[in-house]
């Protein structure tokens, strides 16, 4: 026997409270991922966000959404999609995907960064593919760089090496500029970040910047990568620091981004930098490479990978091609990029 479940925002609230009775369990959804869109800024109580197929009691497959503001419109971001493994080629995760359009309609979702399966799912349902190449920079190396060697760096780039990952001193490039950590946009970041988002393909508002930083959680997971693991989405909140920082330059913000650091892994989800002033933004971002000791760097800004690139920290790079499923009747702007701002892909 086959059935579909769904679940509101407003039981996800009442699970997290205790609430058993609801048929949520951590093989659906786990509590971070449920808090997080919970705790959305546009969630609404009745709006429905995780739909589930169930075959003889067992979950077998799943996937959820979040809702987003787009061009001063509510839509919704499909942020998880699995199987398992021993129940795929039934058509399970396109039952999934569907109940969720049937609620919004295909004119209201938004998919990214697929996996080809995920693709042609979305596609199934009239949806558009639009690539963008070149678009994830991922600089790694291939072994811890030694004490010595850090040292050398700094001393040729006039840094002084700190043990704590918050003790960034203030440093000079051109002018003197210092680093504030924050997890909230205040009026000032919002009125620059919208100074400075243009060209963003899909801007996001000061709330979901907001949210991204206080209620962190791995939003996207293709299906092939994830279908190997009976619980592919594992409580991960204590694996990895993200903070927001602001870069001040003679008491004048010069660039805000979004950072996380995973494991060994570094990466910049958001950047946004007066032109004038980006050796700064880019000079504070190796600094955190190097002081973090980052085996792995990913951008989705091409002039941060290649200064990057120039200053010889990693031993090799890679770039990958973006995708997004956007609606049939969904506009791309023509003068925008894949996030100039750089990144909605969350991973």
């Amino acid at each position: 026997m086959v059935e579909i479940r769904t679940y509101t925002v407003g039981q996800l609230g009442q699970w997290l409270e205790g609430n058993e009775t609801l048929g949520l369990s951590e093989a659906v959804i786990t509590r971070t991922r449920a808090r997080a869109i919970a705790h959305n800024p546009y969630a609404k109580p009745d709006d429905v966000v995780v739909a589930t197929v169930v075959e003889e009691g067992e979950t077998v497959a799943f996937t959820a959404l979040f809702p987003d503001l787009v061009g001063g419109e509510i839509y919704y971001w499909f942020s998880t999609l699995w199987c398992h493994p021993d129940h795929r080629g039934k058509g399970y995760a396109l039952i999934a995907v569907g109940t969720l359009l049937e609620h919004y309609t295909p004119a209201r979702c938004l998919d990214s960064w697929a996996a080809d399966e995920t693709i042609e799912i979305f596609k199934y349902f009239g949806y558009q593919t639009q690539y963008f190449p070149q678009y994830k920079h991922t600089l790694t190396t291939l072994k811890h760089p030694s004490p010595r060697r850090l040292a050398a760096y700094c001393l040729h780039r006039g840094w002084q090496p700190l043990a704590k990952r918050k003790q960034l001193k203030e440093q000079h490039v051109s002018c003197r500029y210092s680093i504030e950590y924050v997890n909230h946009i205040n009026p000032q970041t919002a009125q620059f970040i919208r100074a400075h988002s243009a060209k963003d393909l899909l801007p996001r508002s000061a709330e979901m910047l907001d949210w991204i930083m206080q209620h962190p959680f791995l939003h996207t997971a293709p299906l092939a990568a994830r279908a190997a693991s009976s619980n592919p989405f594992p409580d991960s909140v204590g694996r990895y620091w993200i903070s927001g920082v602001k870069i001040m330059l003679n008491n004048t913000l010069a660039a805000f981004y979004i950072i996380r650091q995973a494991d060994n892994e570094l990466s910049i989800k958001y950047l946004y930098y007066h032109p004038a002033h980006a050796e700064a933004a880019f000079d504070s971002i190796a600094r955190h490479i190097v002081e973090l000791q980052a085996q792995s760097f990913t951008t989705r800004s091409k002039e941060l990978s290649d200064y990057v690139g120039r200053l010889g920290i990693f031993s090799r790079a890679t770039k990958d091609n973006i995708s997004y499923s956007f609606p049939p009747s969904f506009s791309l702007p023509s003068h925008a990029t894949a996030q100039g701002g750089d990144g909605d892909a969350f991973v």
